[in-house]
């Protein structure tokens, strides 16, 4: 794990506190993870869920050791969760639809129930809350046709997309 310590400058950041606050510890962590042995070969929701959480045990594992030395901040690796070398089919079962934050609050840590198949989401803000990090993460995400963000784009076939997504979760305490 690389540890990172920041300062913020109110030069570079007018809307910074110059105060003893204005810095923060920042923790990448990059892992050899648990690869699906055959990613072309697809799996249920609940064998992607089986394979998807070895990789998140060990993302909390680390989460612990990053907030016991101070890390405030915790950035995950691209593809960390699932892995790659899927096809558009083999990954269906890994993927989740991640809800846009400018059109909806939500924590699912804290409301679990609110959208179906957020096991993932769910799993990583609450390890957020649990270990008082912000924690990035990379997973799947999938979204309906059309999108919000380009309605005249030509949908897929199977009537959705899929992305590659950056997940932010806060922790209880805010950074200033």
């Amino acid at each position: 794990m690389i540890y990172l310590h920041f300062n913020l400058s109110t030069q570079s950041h007018p809307h910074a506190d110059s105060g003893p606050d204005s810095s923060y510890v920042a923790a990448v962590y990059e892992h050899t993870l648990i690869l699906n042995p055959d990613p072309q070969v697809r799996l249920s929701r609940t064998a992607a869920l089986r394979h998807v959480h070895q990789n998140l045990d060990i993302y909390d594992q680390q989460a612990a050791r990053a907030a016991q030395q101070g890390a405030q901040i915790l950035v995950f690796p691209e593809d960390g969760l699932q892995g790659f070398n899927f096809s558009r089919s083999s990954i269906s079962g890994y993927l989740e639809t991640i809800p846009d934050p400018e059109d909806e609050s939500w924590n699912p840590c804290t409301e679990p129930q609110r959208h179906n198949n957020t096991e993932v989401l769910h799993t990583l803000s609450c390890m957020a809350r649990r270990h008082s990090l912000y924690l990035v993460a990379n997973m799947g995400d999938l979204q309906p046709c059309p999108l919000k963000s380009s309605p005249s784009s030509t949908c897929p076939p199977d009537g959705h997309w899929q992305f590659n997504t950056n997940v932010v979760f806060r922790c209880s305490v805010t950074l200033t």
